[in-house]
């Protein structure tokens, strides 16, 4: 089984870190872009990994930064946001200009049949060394990065006797209690169950299921579900599960002592893209420290190196946790996702 389970540091900079070791004054650069964008006029930006709220404040904030040049935002889940592109790709209609996904396999796909554009951000220099060149050939680069970890209600459910472990969920106790989300619709789920079955054993997913969870669509599901007391624990991104109780309602985020799921979001530009010079301004818009300021905000975990993360936030590369390749992604997924419908009924 493959399982990488460890400190967060990656070895995968290290071939392409030296254009990035040093920011530099890029301001001649991005005035030429902008110019060459604004002749453009839009782009269109299919969106996984955040929530539309988030997606439409980066969207908007990027308007204001760069004046002239219009982002229209399409939200869905990870696996539909994809459907959507591949139909797009077969119909021959260039309707996605950037595509940012939770799926890293999609990549892998998408990239072994030259359907992306390759580009290396400026922005890349203000950024963790552990994203720089996460993709040796510059086909997509991560503009994300997130935790799965797990949640419960405050009022409903004691410190004491919160789950502790991703083996808890399955304790008979929370029969009738448990929310989750569904691996044919969101990315990151399916990172959560490939993780589960690897330290587990499908019979993890199995003895789950026997708790009859709650299942909804996107990773954004559970903690609201916990939240209103519909369910009392359940599974959640970190940026909800510390978000949420940052804001003051019942929601408590726990990160697992078998480890927290640490999860790569890319970004990249479909090589059919009408409008390449906006495409690749909004990817280093992705990575700004603008667009950084909002997504802390959040609760997600800054990719820039300038950016604190907001309280109960591990920074990258301090977290111990669970980690998953894009090819491991890429070939297990799909099988995953199957079983999981046989063994769940949806």
């Amino acid at each position: 089984m493959s399982l990488n389970r460890r400190t967060f540091v990656f070895a995968a900079g290290a071939t392409l870190a030296a254009p990035y070791v040093h920011a530099q004054d890029n301001t001649a650069y991005f005035a030429d872009l902008h110019e060459k964008a604004k002749k453009e006029g839009e782009l269109t930006w299919y969106i996984a990994h955040w929530r539309v709220e988030i997606a439409e404040r980066v969207a908007k904030k990027f308007m204001e930064v760069y004046p002239g040049i219009t982002c229209n935002v399409v939200r869905a889940t990870g696996q539909v946001i994809y459907q959507r592109l591949t139909q797009d790709m077969r119909a021959k209609v260039a309707n996605c200009d950037v595509f940012s996904s939770s799926d890293l396999g999609q990549y892998v796909s998408l990239k072994a049949a030259k359907q992306l554009l390759p580009f290396v951000p400026k922005n890349l220099a203000d950024c963790s060394p552990l994203i720089a060149a996460y993709d040796p050939d510059a086909a997509y680069t991560i503009t994300d990065a997130n935790t799965t970890v797990m949640c419960y209600n405050g009022n409903l459910v004691s410190e004491a006797d919160a789950p502790r472990k991703w083996t808890d969920l399955i304790d008979p106790k929370w029969r009738n209690q448990v929310a989750v989300a569904h691996p044919g619709f969101s990315g990151a789920m399916g990172g959560w169950v490939l993780s589960m079955t690897n330290l587990y054993g499908w019979e993890f997913l199995e003895k789950l299921k026997a708790n009859r969870p709650h299942i909804g669509r996107s990773l954004a599901d559970p903690p609201t579900t916990v939240a209103s007391g519909e369910r009392k624990v359940g599974i959640s991104t970190g940026a909800s599960a510390f978000g949420f109780a940052a804001r003051g309602t019942s929601l408590k985020g726990v990160y697992p002592e078998d480890g927290a799921i640490i999860g790569f979001s890319p970004s990249g530009i479909p090589a059919t893209t009408l409008r390449p010079h906006a495409a690749k301004l909004f990817m280093e818009f992705l990575l700004s420290k603008e667009s950084a300021a909002i997504t802390q905000s959040e609760y997600t975990v800054p990719v820039r190196k300038d950016v604190t993360p907001a309280p109960g936030i591990h920074p990258l590369g301090t977290l111990k946790g669970i980690t998953k390749t894009p090819a491991e992604m890429h070939e297990k997924l799909p099988d995953v996702i199957e079983k999981w419908r046989d063994t769940f009924g949806v």
